[in-house]
């Protein structure tokens, strides 16, 4: 009974350190500039996000969006436009909650990438 209980207590440990671990891992990754592009017949939109780290788990992030609108195939003077917000980093899902609109970011530190709802983010640096 001792030996299934120390095995256990081994596994939860184990299973504790792995989290934090992947925690501390994401959390490292998110200070740095994103970017995307994306294109439809509608527009052409370059989006980059900017995070930086301020204190404990909290983040201002800016956004700056160069856009594109086409109309009868040609595309329209170029527009700028840019946000700043705040978020925190949640350590227990690992992912980071904008405090005004409520948009979740989601790191992949393993691919490189930061994902909003369905659009993907590389890391430049």
């Amino acid at each position: 009974m001792k030996a299934i209980f120390k095995l256990l207590m081994l596994f939860g440990i184990g299973c504790i350190a792995a989290c934090q671990s992947k925690s501390a891992k994401v959390q490292a990754f998110i200070d740095g500039v994103y970017v995307n592009h994306a294109q439809s017949v509608y527009g052409i939109a370059d989006d980059t996000l900017t995070f930086t780290h301020t204190d404990d788990q909290h983040y201002l992030i800016t956004r700056n969006t160069g856009y594109y609108a086409i109309r009868n195939g040609r595309p329209l003077p170029k527009k700028h436009k840019q946000e700043k917000f705040e978020g925190n980093y949640d350590s227990q899902t690992n992912v980071l909650n904008e405090n005004t609109t409520g948009r979740v970011f989601r790191f992949d530190p393993n691919k490189g990438v930061l994902l909003l709802k369905q659009a993907v983010y590389r890391k430049l640096n």
